[in-house]
């Protein structure tokens, strides 16, 4: 049963009609054509239909296509001085296809064994017949994934081979640009891809797959979060879909959030239509960068024997610096290739491509750096107001360069036509810059600038056997199978550390210099994906699914490492991760306007601490021992009126030794009058009360002695923490969760081609490696605390809407959508940094989106407004600010994670373009804009020392406003050139959702070069 609302043919037609309802349409008269007439056709290769609608508008022919004969047919195309009748001749060649002149002089195209009755078969043209597969229309895979965005009952977005490598940008995050409400954290300072899907980002949050495998290391950030990074090499990518939301598509791996599935190159993206054997080499050169002066390590170097080097405090070392270039539009040090060959026989599929990119540091934009060039002294702002005072606009930004070198591979034995097996190999080798967050030394980096820190590495592999198997004969095998395993080294500069720390910085002590910023990782995941599809009756399917998946992670840093035990980096992560889900959905279709999707998800998981395990066995004390807090001590003062009961004591003292006080010459009838006189007067009191954790291990209101005295509180302070008994643990357990989540989804077919739909969606996100393991400012509060499940409940409604009957186009759409997301014990580091369930985070949004295309001219339009991201907790609310913070604040508390993964609460893109020149010539722009950051912690607390840089205050930005063009040439049909320009105005920002204070680059324009052959 098919899960589409309606068909969709290409509406390039005068009248479109649905096929198997009215079968054919027609190609508009462009002009009146004597058919004899000799001219030039340059007509690219392509699906036949796209070919026929092409010669139609350049003979002026009109054509009447039958659409259920022309899925999966091609075309080379046509090329050559031809006559109308002799070139549509030679485009339905071999196809077994009729084209007969009908009495209004269009031709009608359709199969020679059916009879029409207004068919003149003089003029008949008459070839061999062919095999005709399949009742729909078939569209490319960028086709039929840009129209998912509009037929699915679910919000999606989508990226063809095109877009990806029109737009790709300086760095693997602009994969996303333009995406609606889509991100990636960290962009210029990564090397990866972080992916944030409607404010929600995260391990486990967004799984991004490659080819169904996965490979992803959360990367600590200090005091400044984490980045959960996979690392992807564009030039490798066809296609990218964004699904957003928990679901249950199948053969998807989806987070709370939703999920990035992303495919790699294939044979049909390397060879012409029709072609056996062949290849595609595409060359590209950009400017806007410049050749990274890498700096060489001092490591073993005394620290006093290099003039200026600063031990004391935060590390000044001049070696690391470097004199910015200016000017990157003189500058083309970024340049790009890949090579890619392939065979397409009857049996088998072969291909394999090479890809090298190599770019050094970028340049930023030189205007509208206002906003980040006012200057201030409180690094409660965030850093941003220097930001341009720092790296000056133009200039060349320290840290930013990349390289990559990429092999891809890939087999396919086709045993039937629904029958095949796949192998597939993928390498990537990346060298990027990147600086510790808070190693950027603010006070000092306006007169020194930043320095320049050795280049990290990334090494990736990737592995994945596929096997497909649905008969046609069988209704109940639609069989999929997918085993595949990832393999990463990195070796980055993430530690905490500095690249030369002295040994010790006394000056009689050891000063050798050695590097404590380098962090090793290695991971290894390997992953099962099974699923099967039962067709039970004509309007009822049912898919089964499961997946496992198995990951580790481990280093060759030495924790014993002497020279490293005593300085301050992060502790070595190792552990192990398990988790399993089954699923299962039922897809009925009761009448033919209502579609109803309810399936649910089992989930289980588990984690082990490995390093934890190794420090127990080694007897290390000080990973296997830990102080319970049960507590806090508060100290409240309060005004209070002296009675004669408090004044009392006193005057029963001096009556009782009335003859002693005389003995030494005191008037004690006026002390005695003194204390009477105290009567009715005011004294400031100071007590102290032990506000004690609930069952749950949180603070609450209810019992905070400040909020329960008895008498009116005029000040209160916290005091020492209060302990428990000094636990030990005598054996490391695996921590578990498991949870079963339901999904529903109906939609109702309008008339005029609309159509609503209602979405509810759970899931469970377990916690990660990185959360339930050692780390240092992120970790658990006890070796064996047990973080809850973080749940998901989330809600969609959306309308969408064909337009292609009212308009000429080839496709007309529009989809508005609304969202609402509530995710309770959501996993966060709360103000002690210690990793906690908050109680509940609500995110809120409403999203449109829309294309218009009549062939000649394109545009595409999506709108976003987030209007709520609350955060609620009362254990963090009360620890920061017992009386004034709310419960529930804006974007997240002071000291989390989820201050930086707010979005824009309006964003919006805008592509405008056109095909001239019989289709040979594209041009196009694109507007991309971003509402400007609110910091929301002026408003979510009272006391202003609660916010702090080194307390992840999210790095805000100004409004942003970029423009993109292109022009894209045809000069045959082997070659392509095009010339791509983004951020046209210059602009000086820095990017959503940053954890790194690095702006993004300026004006780039880069001329690229694809051949076929």
């Amino acid at each position: 049963m098919s899960s589409r609302p309606f068909s969709r043919l290409k509406p390039i037609v005068i009248s479109l009609s649905l096929a198997g309802i009215a079968p054919f349409y027609a190609l508009p008269i462009v002009a009146e054509t004597v058919l004899s007439e000799v001219q030039q056709f340059n007509i690219p290769a392509g699906n036949l239909d796209q070919v026929l609608n092409h010669f139609g508008l350049e003979a002026g022919l009109e054509l009447y296509l039958d659409g259920s004969l022309l899925q999966g047919q091609t075309s080379r195309g046509l090329n050559g001085q031809y006559s109308a009748l002799d070139g549509l001749r030679t485009l339905l060649q071999g196809t077994g296809l009729t084209a007969i002149q009908q009495a209004d002089g269009a031709y009608r195209i359709g199969s020679p064994d059916v009879i029409y009755p207004e068919n003149n078969l003089a003029g008949s043209v008459q070839l061999d017949a062919i095999d005709v597969l399949g009742k729909s229309f078939a569209f490319t895979r960028d086709e039929q994934g840009y129209n998912d965005v509009f037929d699915k009952n679910i919000s999606s977005t989508y990226a063809g081979k095109q877009e990806l490598e029109r737009f790709k940008g300086s760095s693997p995050a602009d994969m996303l640009s333009g995406m609606l409400n889509v991100y990636s954290s960290d962009a210029r300072n990564s090397g990866g891809l972080d992916p944030n899907i409607r404010g929600i980002q995260g391990p486990g949050r967004v799984p991004v797959s490659i080819d169904g495998t996965e490979q992803a290391i959360t990367i600590w950030r200090g005091y400044n979060g984490a980045n959960n990074r996979s690392y992807i090499d564009p030039n490798l990518i066809g296609s990218v879909q964004v699904l957003k939301g928990p679901n249950l598509e199948r053969n998807v791996h989806s987070g709370i959030g939703g999920a990035v599935v992303a495919s790699t190159l294939t044979v049909d993206d390397v060879l012409k239509p029709g072609e056996e054997f062949g290849g595609e080499l595409k060359v590209e050169g950009s400017n806007n960068a410049v050749t990274t002066d890498v700096p060489r390590l001092s490591t073993g170097t005394a620290y006093t024997d290099i003039p200026g080097f600063t031990a004391s405090g935060d590390i000044y070392d001049p070696t690391l610096l470097v004199e910015p270039h200016s000017g990157g539009q003189s500058y083309w040090d970024d340049y790009a290739y890949r090579l890619a060959i392939g065979t397409r026989q009857d049996f088998f599929d072969l291909m394999g491509a090479y890809a090298y990119r190599k770019k050094g540091n970028h340049f930023s934009g030189k205007h509208e750096d206002g906003f980040y060039s006012r200057g201030s002294e409180n690094i409660q702002e965030s850093l941003v107001p220097d930001l341009a005072n720092v790296y000056k606009p133009g200039d060349e930004l320290p840290n930013t360069s990349s390289e990559m070198e990429s092999w891809l591979a890939k087999a396919t034995f086709k045993f039937s036509d629904n029958h095949n097996l796949t192998f597939g190999y993928r390498e990537t080798d990346t060298t990027y810059g990147e600086i510790f967050p808070s190693r950027i030394l603010w006070s000092k980096a306006v007169d020194d600038g930043v320095p320049q820190w050795p280049l990290s590495t990334v090494d990736s592999k990737a592995y994945n056997v596929e096997y497909q198997l649905n008969p046609e004969n069988n209704q109940l095998l639609d069989f999929y199978a997918s085993v595949w395993r990832t393999d990463t080294v990195s070796n980055t500069y993430t530690a905490g550390g500095y690249p030369n720390e002295p040994y010790e910085r006394e000056a009689s002590g050891d000063h050798r210099l050695i590097n404590t910023a380098l962090r090793n990782a290695i991971e290894k995941r390997n992953g099962l994906t099974l699923s099967n599809t039962f067709s039970l009756s004509n309007n009822l399917d049912l898919t089964l699914g499961g997946r496992y998946q198995h990951e580790q992670l481990r280093s060759d840093d030495n924790y014993d490492d002497p020279d490293l035990q005593r300085l301050f980096r992060m502790v070595p992560k190792e552990g192990r991760r398990q988790e399993k889900d089954f699923n299962f959905n039922f897809a009925w279709k009761p009448t033919s306007v209502i579609n109803i999707d309810a399936g649910m998800r089992y989930s289980s998981f588990w984690t082990f601490d490995d390093f934890r395990k190794s420090r127990l066995d080694a007897g290390d004390n000080s990973f296997t021992r830990y102080t319970p807090i049960t507590g806090q001590t508060i100290h409240y003062e309060y005004d209070y009126t002296l009675t004669q009961d408090d004044v009392q004591p006193a005057i029963d003292n001096f009556e009782a030794n009335r003859a002693f006080y005389e003995m030494f010459g005191a008037d004690v009838d006026a002390l005695i009058q003194t204390e009477l006189d105290k009567i009715g007067t005011t004294t400031s009191m100071t007590e102290s009360a032990v506000w004690e954790k609930n069952s749950k291990g949180k603070y609450s209101r209810n019992n905070h002695p400040c909020l329960n005295a008895e008498v009116e509180i005029t000040a209160c302070h916290n005091g020492i923490r209060q302990t428990g008994d000094v636990q030990t643990i005598q054996k490391v357990k695996h921590l578990k969760g498991d949870g079963w989540a339901p999904v529903l989804s109906a939609a109702l077919d309008l008339p005029n081609d609309s159509r609503v739909y209602a979405r509810h969606s759970q899931a469970y996100r377990f916690p990660s490696l990185f959360e339930n393991t050692i780390s240092f400012s992120a970790s658990l509060p006890s070796p064996d605390f047990q973080l809850k499940p973080e749940h998901i409940y989330s809600y969609e409604l959306g309308y969408v809407q064909n337009l292609t009957r009212w308009v000429n186009a080839e496709y007309a759409d529009l989809k508005l959508s609304y969202f609402y997301n509530r995710t309770e014990n959501v996993i966060e580091r709360d103000p002690n940094m210690n990793f906690s369930n908050l109680e509940k985070q609500t995110i809120e949004g409403i999203e449109f989106q829309g294309r218009y295309d009549t062939g000649r001219f394109f545009t595409n339009l999506s709108v976003a407004y987030n209007f709520r991201n609350e955060v609620c907790d009362e254990h963090s609310a009360v620890m920061l600010d017992y009386l004034s913070t709310s419960d529930c604040v804006d974007d997240g508390f002071v000291g989390g994670y989820l201050v930086s993964m707010a979005m824009p609460e309006y964003t919006a893109s805008w592509t405008l373009g056109g095909r001239f020149l019989k289709r040979k010539l594209e041009v196009g722009s694109r507007v991309t804009y971003y509402y400007r950051h609110e910091d929301k912690f002026d408003s979510n607390y009272r006391d202003p020392t609660e916010i702090t840089y080194f307390a992840n205050t999210p790095l805000s930005w100004d409004t942003i406003l970029l423009f993109d063009a292109y022009a894209s040439y045809q000069l045959n049909d082997d070659l392509n050139i095009e010339l791509t320009g983004t951020n046209l105005t210059n602009e000086y920002y820095l990017d959503p959702m940053s954890r790194s204070a690095i702006p993004a680059p300026g004006r780039t324009v880069k001329l690229s070069l694809t051949a076929k052959f």
